[in-house]
């Protein structure tokens, strides 16, 4: 598990999806709901805290997996993030690619 939770694995992936969130949010404001918005606005920053614990303690893997499981919690990040970084990827209600 701790491979997979790895700065080396998910660290650049989860800076650019952290990238995109400030532009996305800002243009789907007004077509999401409160809800929608406060739930993508954690998820954004529980990923920027993850960088963060990436940036400065890399082998903090209880830190790691606790903010990862909240991530989690927040549902899928936005389709269209998911979307400019993986191409033709869908994911099902479960999380997983179909």
């Amino acid at each position: 598990m701790q491979q997979i939770l790895s700065k080396e694995i998910l660290h650049e992936p989860m800076k650019e999806i952290g990238e995109r969130y400030p532009s996305w949010l800002e243009a789907n404001k007004s077509k999401l709901s409160k809800e929608d918005r406060d739930r993508f606005s954690k998820q954004h920053q529980l990923i920027l805290e993850l960088c963060r614990v990436y940036d400065t303690t890399p082998g903090d893997f209880d830190k790691i997996t606790e903010l990862m499981q909240s991530m989690q919690g927040c549902g899928q990040p936005p389709a269209e993030i998911v979307a400019e970084l993986a191409p033709g990827l869908q994911l099902g209600e479960d999380g997983l690619p179909q």
